[in-house]
């Protein structure tokens, strides 16, 4: 089967990671398999393609304007003739829209997978996508989500049931990860992070660095649970984003700067798991987070909110939840790690979020559609 994938890169994030996984596993099943990566005009190649190629992945860079006008839609179109395209699969709403203005007799068949779904608030340019977004996935044939809790939203309640599908993320086996970053010749944590990791339990938190993550409150309950317990527990948050200025700042009001630590962006920050004392998960909103497989594959422990795919995959006693936006909550689950001798219970990943069930899986509802 030829199979193009659709995404609007930013940098490498969850969704970007899980595409690669996907699309590593149906090439190795021998499928036709190119990386349609969407950027604006100009943009000169992204660490999104310089990843997709060490992986050994066929890129077709789409250079196209960010509106949706029939010349766009003229482009995309193009790329999908050009690999002679059996199936669309799209990963975001800027790829959902496009696809959507087409009539399905005019495109192959299409699927979008939801990696996530969060809502802007008032009057913006994301508002308008976010609209467009919801009208254009009930055109295409089918709509994944990553999560079962998201076939609740009304935008998906709306759509017929037979498009409507639940595949669960899967990632590789850690030692192939591992294999993957050295193949690529990724970077090791920086000596200061390692170095940082040693002097105190630290707890380790991943992610953009974005309202719905919710590390502010994570910080405040960080503070308060380390003055109840008169711990020595250090805290590392890895990620990027438009907080970062806030959250020093935040980090220096509270009188934490010599145990918290914001590391910044760092490709495979996961390795630094096999480091932590436990890891934590303050988010307000998710699909199926990358970083908590990885983390339940390190067997760490793991304190998380319970939103998303989140409890599912801690079911059993692989980690501790609590409510999300709960400051009283986290601040006591984050003491409960600290007072810990030993950690009470660490999770596994199985074999049900494996990358090579996630790509048989896509596969079959590629043929349902085709």
């Amino acid at each position: 089967m030829r199979i193009l994938h659709l995404i609007h890169s930013e940098g490498v994030y969850g969704a970007e990671l899980i595409l690669l996984y996907l699309a590593r596993e149906q090439q190795q099943r021998g499928h036709q398999v190119t990386l349609g990566s969407m950027r604006d005009p100009g943009t000169p190649p992204t660490p999104f393609e310089t990843l997709a190629a060490a992986y050994g992945l066929s890129v077709a860079p789409l250079r196209i304007a960010p509106r949706p006008t029939p010349r766009v839609r003229g482009q995309l179109l193009s790329c999908a003739r050009d690999v002679q395209a059996q199936v669309l699969h799209s990963h975001g709403y800027k790829a959902n829209i496009l696809l959507g203005l087409v009539p399905g007799g005019a495109r192959p068949p299409a699927v979008t997978t939801l990696h996530g779904w969060t809502t802007s608030k008032g009057l913006s340019r994301l508002r308008l996508y976010e609209w467009l977004d919801r009208q254009a996935i009930g055109r295409l044939e089918a709509v994944v989500v990553v999560a079962r809790g998201m076939l609740e939203l009304p935008a998906l309640r709306a759509l017929a049931p037979a498009k409507r599908h639940l595949i669960e993320n899967g990632i590789p086996p850690r030692a192939t990860r591992l294999a993957d970053l050295a193949a690529q010749a990724v970077a090791a944590p920086p000596p200061a992070l390692l170095e940082f990791m040693r002097r105190a339990p630290t707890l380790l938190a991943i992610g953009r660095l974005s309202a719905e993550k919710n590390f502010a409150q994570l910080l405040e309950a960080f503070a308060r649970a380390r003055a109840q317990v008169n711990a020595a527990h250090q805290l590392l948050i890895m990620g990027e984003g438009p907080q970062r200025e806030a959250l020093a700042r935040q980090i220096s009001v509270l009188g934490l700067t010599s145990s918290v630590q914001l590391g910044g962006y760092l490709a495979g920050a996961d390795r630094l798991l096999g480091q932590a004392a436990g890891f934590v998960m303050s988010s307000l909103t998710e699909g199926m987070p990358l970083v908590l497989l990885e983390a339940l594959q390190w067997r760490v422990p793991i304190l998380a909110t319970s939103v998303g795919a989140i409890p599912d995959l801690l079911a059993g006693g692989a980690g501790r939840l609590v409510p999300p936006g709960d400051l009283g909550a986290l601040t006591a689950g984050l003491a409960r790690i600290m007072q810990a001798a030993v950690p009470e219970s660490i999770g596994e990943a199985d074999e049900r979020y494996s990358s090579a069930r996630m790509a048989q899986r896509y596969l079959d509802l590629y043929e349902t559609i085709t």
